[in-house]
């Protein structure tokens, strides 16, 4: 018997092992392994009722939140494809991108709605609107929007498994265009799978790991940490913004052992006052990709942790 490889094996496992380890952390918001599994079965379910079949697109736009990384389970689960779009880019890329991927669906973080709401007839693909965060003012029944966090509150763990095949689409990823129109990347279950068993071997993680979710989820699908995390039965931390504030003090009050950060990102850290650096926990496994690193910040991030054992792998 061939057992296909998929990373989500590897959230199949965590619920197994931990079940009562805290899987999420996000705001003030916990949830272990068994409950956020039990939330993308639950998103898995609504998307089935929905009509979301296997090869299916469905696209998000939103920060590091919980309800994005839980897009990264259920939505490959039913075997429909994760489209994670840049929030960075303009109205006009959103466009191109939503429909060149064939999304049926969007799923959008409370700070997209008004940019997604001014294209919506310029996306006629697109079936179902979904609201994925509201703080103060919800989607309103007659708003065009459906409530994510209602729907997956309403709704059974239950839906029906497909069968997956390592060959099956998981995600497709969008270049940001710089030279020209972006161009998507399509990653199978098994590239998913042998990315995240590399990554941890190169990055090796247990489940007393803390990570901090400073990579956006979008970039490559978090350089496969939305996975390797869980691989590892490890904690992810999730960030809407990276603050140079915000940062050290969940290094702090999170304990947080690893995070990943582009170069320039590391330079936000490095100039931050002596007071927030004096947050900085020991040993925080530093990962830095995507551009040269340049020297001075990492003089100046060593200086930070001076005393504290820093490790930073490039």
């Amino acid at each position: 018997m061939e057992t296909p490889l998929t990373p989500l094996e590897f959230a199949r496992r965590a619920r197994k092992l931990y079940p009562e380890r805290v899987a999420v952390i996000d705001g003030d918001s916990r949830w272990t392994y068994a409950q956020f599994l039990d939330r993308c079965d639950r998103w898995s379910a609504v998307l089935q009722k929905l009509g979301i079949s296997p090869g299916d697109r469905v696209a998000y736009l939103s920060p590091n939140t919980h309800a994005q990384l839980e897009s990264f389970y259920a939505v490959p689960q039913v075997g429909a494809v994760l489209v994670p779009l840049n929030y960075r880019l303009t109205a006009d890329d959103f466009i191109y991108l939503i429909n060149h991927s064939g999304s049926r669906m969007v799923c959008a973080d409370r700070d997209y709605l008004g940019a997604i709401d001014n294209i919506r007839e310029q996306i006629p693909k697109v079936e179902h609107f979904v609201a994925l965060s509201c703080s103060v003012g919800c989607p309103q029944p007659n708003s065009g929007w459906l409530d994510y966090e209602a729907m997956v509150e309403a709704t059974s763990t239950k839906f029906a498994r497909p069968e997956i095949r390592e060959t099956d689409l998981l995600t497709i990823n969008y270049t940001s265009g710089t030279t020209s129109r972006p161009k998507g990347v399509m990653i199978t279950h098994r590239n998913a799978w042998m990315n995240s068993i590399g990554t941890l071997l190169y990055a090796p993680m247990t489940c007393a790991d803390r990570y901090l979710w400073t990579l956006p989820m979008f970039h490559a699908n978090g350089w496969t940490f939305v996975w390797t995390v869980t691989a590892a039965g490890a904690t992810h931390i999730c960030l809407r913004k990276v603050e140079p504030r915000a940062v050290f003090k969940l290094m702090a009050t999170e304990q947080v052992t690893t995070l990943c950060a582009a170069p320039t990102v590391l330079i936000s850290l490095a100039n931050v006052p002596e007071n927030l650096r004096r947050l900085a926990p020991k040993g925080i496994h530093v990962i830095t990709a995507g551009a040269p690193p340049a020297a001075s910040p990492f003089s100046d991030l060593k200086k930070i942790w001076a005393g504290r054992s820093p490790t930073f792998t490039d």
